[in-house]
C-alpha cells in the first residue's frame, strides 16, 4: 500500500534547517520506503510531498508467508520415500 506525505515549508517558518530536521526526524522514525518524491513552490512557501510503501504492511505480508506451512514436497525426508505408483520402477540412486 502506497501512502503519501507532505511538508510545508511555512510550517517551520520558512527556514531551511527547519524543514530539513523536520523530513529527517519523519525519516529516523518511520523508516520509509520512498518511491517518488516531488518538490514544489507555493508562493514564497517549499513543498515537498513524499509516495512511499507502509513498510509495516509489507513486513506483516513477509512474516505471514514465512510462517505459512510449506507444501509436502519442501520437507527434508521427501526424497528418502519410495514411489507409490505401480508403473514407475523403483531404482537405487546412481554409484559414482
Amino acid at each position: 500500500m502506497y501512502r503519501f506525505k507532505g511538508f510545508d515549508s511555512a510550517q517551520c517558518g520558512d527556514s531551511m534547517a527547519a524543514l530539513e530536521a523536520m523530513v529527517n526526524a519523519w525519516m529516523d522514525t518511520e523508516r520509509p520506503r520512498i518511491r517518488h518524491v516531488s518538490q514544489s513552490i507555493r508562493g514564497n512557501h517549499i513543498l515537498l510531498s513524499f509516495v512511499c510503501e507502509d513498510t509495516r504492511e509489507l513486513e506483516q505480508r513477509v512474516s505471514l508467508q514465512s510462517t505459512a506451512t510449506l507444501p509436502r514436497f519442501f520437507d527434508s525426508d521427501y526424497a528418502d520415500e519410495r514411489p507409490t505408483g505401480t508403473r514407475i520402477p523403483a531404482t537405487p540412486p546412481p554409484s559414482h
